[in-house]
């Protein structure tokens, strides 16, 4: 019974393909970044009408910039991915009635939550570490071997960052009606505390994991606070999600 809801998600995702498409997704995010630099030269020469004789030289990349544009790719439009599979995961079932159901049940809230929370963020890890492996046997294949150290410790603050994004997500999730407007909050403000970090030097805070798993591939950078401070926002994200979640649609 503990498991029940957790096992029920993964039904459904297998249900549904989002078990499939996923991983899939982010695989063909993370393969096309080095694909598309190797061959934009090529690119560039059939579609650019050059005069005849014209040559483009673009200087070819190194294998850790190959591996910062696949983890800038993920952060944006992955992310996007992430949370729009996970849009309807509380809208939806306060709408048929689910929710409402769990909780006649007496099933504590935090079990509801928590089991849910735990499907997206194994899904997404899953998705992530293929994502990130399929990036690396092309950037191998086609440009050079890079510090295996440094890239396995930038997929693991990949990692962190989406976890702490969907974490915040399931927050807002659980107290508003509509997923959508959850996602579109959730973006916002990532994007306005991003932008807040470029003015100011706030190093520690859970939003700086994102740009740190591109910056550990060229220097040594400072993990322990974002790490710190990103547990603490999954916890209370998740605490807050628990203690405030709605059971009930408002049209119902």
């Amino acid at each position: 019974m503990r498991t029940a809801i957790f096992k029920q998600e993964w039904r459904e995702s297998w249900a549904n393909k989002r078990l499939i498409w996923i991983p899939i997704a982010l695989m063909l995010l993370a393969s096309m970044q080095p694909l598309t630099l190797y061959f934009l030269p090529d690119i560039l020469a059939s579609g650019g009408n050059l005069p005849d004789g014209a040559v483009i030289d673009i200087p070819t990349p190194t294998p850790e910039e190959v591996l910062i544009s696949v983890s800038e790719q993920l952060r944006q439009i992955g992310l996007l991915v992430v949370l729009l599979s996970a849009m309807h995961t509380f809208s939806h079932e306060r709408t048929n009635g689910t929710l409402a159901w769990l909780k006649s049940l007496q099933i504590p809230t935090s079990r509801i939550v928590i089991s849910k929370w735990a499907h997206y963020a194994l899904l997404t890890v899953g998705g992530i570490l293929l994502a990130q492996t399929a990036a690396a046997y092309y950037t191998i294949i086609l440009f050079d071997s890079f510090d295996w150290l440094d890239f396995l410790i930038s997929t693991t603050l990949l990692i962190c960052h989406f976890i702490v994004q969907l974490s915040i997500f399931f927050f807002i999730a659980a107290i508003l009606e509509s997923g959508v407007v959850a996602v579109v909050l959730t973006l916002g403000l990532h994007f306005i505390i991003s932008l807040v970090i470029g003015w100011i030097d706030l190093d520690w805070m859970p939003w700086m994991l994102g740009p740190l798993s591109s910056q550990v591939l060229l220097t040594e950078v400072n993990l322990i606070w974002p790490l710190v401070t990103g547990l603490l926002v999954v916890i209370v994200s998740l605490f807050l999600a628990s203690k405030r979640l709605r059971f009930m649609s408002d049209s119902t």
